[in-house]
């Protein structure tokens, strides 16, 4: 079973290398495809000369192009593998994570990685994002219900035709598009499974978020708009005759 990594960049160009090279020596049968858009600071650029001998990893370089959920979908329409991961590409996401997710597929459609299942660990330094995160996601399993309790996990494994089935909806802004894709999932029958992880703090750079509360908090409500428009359609669909 060959496997397909898609890590989705933006100015990520000190620690894709090493994340690269991580997943590399993690993961046997792999190819990487390194999805960037368009970096001020040539993220696509290093990935191309690091890994120009080696026909594993590569980089898309999308121009006038943005987001992440567009970035993943177009990532998984780009790899061959039969199973597909996509992550973060900075770090927090250990590689060592990936075979485990892999294997799990043997027996699921999809493997979440999940810092709320028996063994998982939210370990980064922020206390109010990891009450934040947990408060959200504590919420998406109560309203959703579900065997999935990490809903914006982001680390995520997929059989191919899964991935046909239930494909990436690109008209999300960011990680919402995750508790869509795992809701909707669960809702076409797939085998869901979680596999626990420890979630790290983020090598370098900052995240989207630092420094703006009003835009974690924004990022936070759509989340939970998210959870409650997805409770919605699935109670209408349910009173339908």
């Amino acid at each position: 079973m060959t496997t397909s990594v898609v890590l989705p960049t933006y100015n990520e160009r000190d620690v894709i290398i090493g994340v690269v090279g991580e997943i590399l020596d993690a993961v046997k049968d792999v190819e990487v495809l390194v999805v960037d858009d368009d970096s001020p600071d040539r993220t696509w650029e290093a990935v191309d000369h690091a890994f120009a001998e080696d026909g594993r990893a590569r980089a898309l370089r999308r121009v006038g192009r943005r987001g992440l959920p567009s970035a993943i979908a177009e990532g998984i329409a780009g790899t061959r593998g039969d199973v597909v991961v996509w992550l973060d590409a900075d770090g927090s996401m250990p590689a060592d994570v990936i075979p485990r997710l892999v294997a799990a597929t043997a027996d699921a459609d999809v493997a979440v990685a999940s810092r709320y299942a028996a063994g998982g660990r939210d370990a980064r330094d922020s206390v109010t994002r990891i009450l934040a995160s947990r408060a959200i996601n504590g919420f998406g399993t109560l309203a959703l219900g579900g065997p999935v309790r990490d809903w914006t996990s982001g680390f995520v494994a997929a059989r191919r035709p899964a991935l046909v089935r239930v494909p990436i909806r690109t008209d999300h802004v960011y990680g919402e598009y995750c508790i869509d894709f795992l809701h909707r999932a669960c809702r076409q029958g797939l085998r869901v499974i979680e596999v626990p992880y420890t979630f790290v703090e983020r090598r370098a750079g900052t995240t989207k978020t630092a420094g703006s509360v009003r835009r974690f908090a924004a990022l936070g409500l759509r989340y939970v708009q998210t959870i409650r428009r997805l409770r919605r359609d699935r109670h209408t669909e349910e009173d339908r005759p």
